[in-house]
């Protein structure tokens, strides 16, 4: 079953979907290129993770402000990260489904993303669980 919790926090009216994380890159450490089969692929670097979740709230959720990169996963063209943000004087978590495009890296909304089963979804399967919960 799917761990959703529903976040609204001063100036952000989107829902955030957050499930638990357990990222296998929690270093600063720049990783391999990661590959989509349909051709998108980016370095899995922090500083490219970093800098699309920036823009992701900066652009999405106006009156928060990233906090920290707690750690970040990258297959098969897909990303989770890990991250702090900071609104109305608190700070909470939340997890970030970037995919790959042309070298970086873009927020995807998870709503949409995890509507069909992983196998129509084209997320690989351990990001999909991460982001999405089991089928």
């Amino acid at each position: 079953m799917r761990q959703r919790a529903r976040l609204a926090v001063g100036t952000i009216c989107a829902a955030l979907t957050l499930t638990t994380v357990g990222c296998s890159n929690g270093s600063p450490e720049p990783g391999p290129t990661s590959s989509a089969p349909d051709g998108g692929s980016a370095e899995c670097s922090a500083d490219l993770i970093t800098e699309a979740v920036r823009q992701d709230f900066d652009t999405n959720y106006p009156g928060s402000t990233f906090v920290s990169l707690d750690g970040f996963r990258c297959e098969g063209g897909w990303a989770t990260a890990k991250a702090q943000f900071e609104a109305s004087g608190s700070t909470f978590p939340t997890v970030v489904l970037l995919r790959a495009q042309d070298g970086s890296w873009t927020a995807v909304t998870i709503e949409p993303a995890c509507r069909p089963a992983q196998a129509e979804s084209g997320i690989p399967a351990s990001i999909y669980a991460e982001v999405c919960g089991s089928d």
